[in-house]
């Protein structure tokens, strides 16, 4: 004889939680969305004064999710905006123009960690970059201090 039940009472968890989740979905089935009432305007007039009070905030270290949500807009949406006027964002990747320099300085004989200093990333970032740009690093031994 097989023992069914210890196998599918591992099942029951899961299951009861795919089973709320259904019903929470359909309930939300009937009530609009955020973006469904929100007038289509509303996320492309920006002033540049909200914009400057923007970048500020999160210049002072603030966090962009929580900005975009108070302005109610995605987080996407805001760092694209603030890319649009120059500002890095944090935890980004650098761009294929920053991949370059950073190749152009490592080859000129800059370190890692200057290069990462310049341009804003670390170390470990920097040589990350460089290798996947297929540039060949120097031996550790062979620089100059």
């Amino acid at each position: 004889m097989v023992d069914l039940a210890g196998g599918l009472s591992k099942l029951a968890p899961p299951l009861g939680y795919m089973r709320s989740l259904h019903r929470t979905i359909r309930s939300r089935a009937g009530r609009p969305t955020q973006r469904e009432s929100a007038p289509a305007s509303a996320h492309r007039s920006i002033g540049s004064e909200t914009l400057d009070t923007l970048e500020r905030r999160y210049h002072d270290g603030e966090a962009l999710r929580a900005i975009a949500n108070d302005v109610g807009m995605s987080r996407h949406r805001l760092a694209s905006l603030l890319r649009g006027r120059g500002v890095r964002i944090r935890g980004a990747s650098p761009s294929s123009a920053e991949v370059r320099e950073m190749a152009r300085l490592y080859r000129a004989g800059e370190s890692l960690k200057r290069i990462g200093g310049g341009l804003g990333f670390s170390a470990g970032t920097i040589r990350n970059h460089l290798l996947t740009a297929g540039v060949t690093l120097r031996s550790p031994q062979a620089r100059v201090r």
